[in-house]
């Protein structure tokens, strides 16, 4: 096996055959959660003008300059976060490729090895001192790449950006590694490029600044002077990359944040609470790092309640494992084993909600950077097991105690990664499969819910609408126990029971509901309010919310048809023109709008000007309704020349 990796080309088609080994069947998944943030996931629908819904991205490499200035999460109102670096990377993808999942996967694959290969070259210049450095840096990287709490990562398009960011810190560390080695000033400028890509991929890179200098306080001769250079210089990056950010992109940054994504958003709890709170999330990642089971794609309130016991299993094993590994690493003064403890410690510890809350509580794909440390850890000890360390690794070696242990987890990762690559498959695959391990979350209970209503309007054959209903209304239920601020499944349920069930005032208590627990205004929940009392005849109540829809969103252009209707149905002329002119200004050359104009004029009695009105609603939308209907009044007016235009036109789009 050492002549195998004898080179560091080897080494690489090594990891990639690994890779692909794990996650090679993860290729032919679609889109997942949350890939609308990164690419184009939806499809066109046949008779429907389509829209892609990620604008930018759909530009190719034409959308590459506004991606600079622009957030990096829109929906709902939101604008967030700000990752250019990997959304120009999916554009590039795009304007190549076109729509295909298939492709982003594969480099996501390609990309997993080149973080694994990054990794063996990193440890090797970390322990460049230490006779076992090819051995422990092989065993550490193959033990990060099969460890499964990494599917997420690998599985999930929209995590390019970990991937990307893990590749610029490890090769940035690798520079700056070889900077005070070799005094090489182009490895210092190597170092600074490489920091500033990863922020540019994702802010949490930005652990850096910590991670760099403990490096270099473990591995490197460096003096405690230059160590408080290269923490300040880290530091000074930092704050020119937060302020190129704020040039860059003008437009306001809004995120709303619900309960069920953390109960630390919503609830007042003492400082006691909190630490407690942030042990128990420690303490879950500990333990999916031991036993990574169940996985799931979304945790949130329904695990993790502020109603935590000094007691509870998962604070007692973090508080555990600190303690037990801090005795064993100051008991046997083993330096890597303490260096992949701290590593681990300081990249885990801002996600565990004592600073500050962290959407979803608790991530796999956040501990990504941690588990190095992890794995750092672990094989030290088991490394520790050995009275002479091998320096070289031979394929019997891992037939061989302790390395047969090690052997049989990664065969057994190897199985468990298969069965949750394809759990991935899709965003319905994904939400069904998990809903087992989450039948109290709420954002697992909406997404689901969304994914049957979803189904049910895409007229779909494999199951009966009945079904879709149903599981529909079970899930957003479900969703609305655990948090009942969640406004979108009040609305998705209000429309199922107004839409299909027909039960009209179970529907307007929904539709209220979610615009009460809504903080924003909410012009699609006014809309429906609006359905619903015009389906019971109140018309009164029905213009009052179609009116708030428009006044909150001036592009609600359902609820101005809906309020031109009304009008001009009961003859209140006045009013009517008044909101056709706001939707005309809203909507230019619109069909509809321009044909009531004609409905106005033609009940003023000014039937000139009302015709008038009718051709160019034709001109916008061609139809044979509306030719005859031309026909008839220019024959009526004895205009041969338009009688004669519009019968042909009739008989044009009779073929």
């Amino acid at each position: 096996m050492q002549k195998i990796l004898s080179s560091n080309r080897n080494t690489f088609v090594f990891f990639f055959i690994l890779s692909m080994l794990f996650y090679g069947n993860s290729i032919k998944n679609g889109f997942s959660l949350d890939d609308s943030y990164v690419t184009v996931t939806n499809y066109p629908i046949k008779g429907k003008n389509y829209t892609p819904n990620n604008t930018l991205i759909s530009k190719g490499f034409k959308g590459i300059g506004k991606i600079w200035h622009s957030h990096y999460g829109y929906g709902n109102g939101t604008a967030y976060d700000y990752r250019p670096l990997v959304m120009s990377m999916f554009a590039i993808e795009y304007g190549i490729f076109g729509q295909a999942p298939h492709i982003n996967h594969f480099i996501n694959v390609i990309l997993y090895a080149v973080v694994v290969f990054c990794l063996f070259l990193f440890l090797k210049k970390c322990l460049a001192e230490y006779p076992f450095k090819e051995s422990f840096a092989l065993i550490s990287s193959i033990l990060f790449l099969a460890h499964p709490i990494h599917t997420e990562v690998v599985n999930n398009i929209k995590c390019r950006d970990e991937l990307l960011a893990m590749i610029f810190m490890l090769l940035g560390s690798i520079s700056l590694l070889k900077f005070f080695e070799i005094k090489q000033p182009k490895q210092l400028v190597f170092s600074i490029i490489f920091m500033f890509l990863a922020l540019y991929c994702k802010f949490t890179a930005a652990i850096i600044i910590v991670l760099v200098p403990l490096t270099l306080f473990f591995f490197s001769k460096i003096n405690k002077k230059q160590l408080v250079y290269v923490l300040l210089g880290s530091f000074f990056c930092f704050l020119l990359y937060r302020r190129s950010r704020h040039v860059l992109v003008t437009e306001k940054e809004v995120r709303n944040f619900f309960h069920f994504e953390n109960p630390l958003y919503t609830e007042h709890v003492s400082f006691y609470t909190k630490v407690l709170f942030a042990l128990k999330v420690f303490g879950t990642y500990v333990k999916l790092m031991f036993f990574p089971y169940p996985l799931r794609f979304y945790y949130g309130s329904s695990i993790f309640t502020t109603q935590v016991n000094l007691f509870d299993f998962e604070v007692i094993l973090g508080v555990v494992f600190v303690i037990a590994s801090s005795y064993y690493c100051y008991k046997y003064q083993n330096k890597i084993a303490f260096f992949g403890l701290l590593f681990f410690l300081l990249s885990i510890a801002p996600l565990i909600n004592f600073l500050q809350p962290v959407a979803g509580v608790l991530g796999e794909r956040l501990c990504f950077t941690a588990s190095i440390g992890f794995m750092l850890f672990i094989t030290s000890i088991l490394f520790s097991f050995y009275k002479t360390i091998p320096n070289q690794i031979t394929t019997p070696l891992f037939f061989q105690k302790p390395l047969s242990y090690f052997t049989i987890v990664l065969v057994l990762s190897l199985f468990y990664i298969w069965n949750r690559n394809s759990a991935w498959e899709s965003e319905f695959s994904l939400y069904e499969h998990d809903a087992q391990y989450s039948e109290a979350s709420g954002g697992q209970n909406n997404l689901l819910g969304n994914k049957y209503y979803e189904l049910l309007l895409s007229g779909n054959t494999k199951y009966t609408q009945q079904f879709l209903i149903e599981k529909g209304l079970k899930h957003y239920n479900l969703a609305i126990k655990d948090d009942s601020t969640l406004y979108s499944a009040f609305n998705n349920a209000g429309v199922l029971y107004f839409s299909y069930l027909n039960k009209l005032d179970v529907a307007l208590n929904y539709f209220q509901r979610g615009i009460i627990n809504n903080p924003t205004p909410y012009p699609q929940a006014y809309e429906n309010l609006g359905n619903c009392y015009k389906r019971k005849g109140d018309f009164i109540q029905a213009f009052k919310n179609y009116r708030i829809a428009t006044m909150q969103n001036p592009k609600q252009y359902k609820a101005y048809t809906e309020l031109m209707n009304l009008l001009i149905s009961s003859k209140r002329l006045t009013p009517a023109l008044t909101i056709i002119k706001e939707a005309d200004k809203q909507f230019p050359k619109d069909y509809i709008v321009t044909s009531q104009y004609a409905n106005y004029y033609l009940l003023r009695g000014d039937t000139l000007m009302g015709i008038q009105k009718l051709e160019e609603a034709f001109t916008i939308s061609p139809n044979k309704k509306l030719a005859e209907y031309l026909y008839a009044k220019w024959n009526e007016r004895k205009n041969i020349e338009k009688t004669e235009y519009y019968k042909t036109q009739y008989g044009l789009l009779q073929q």
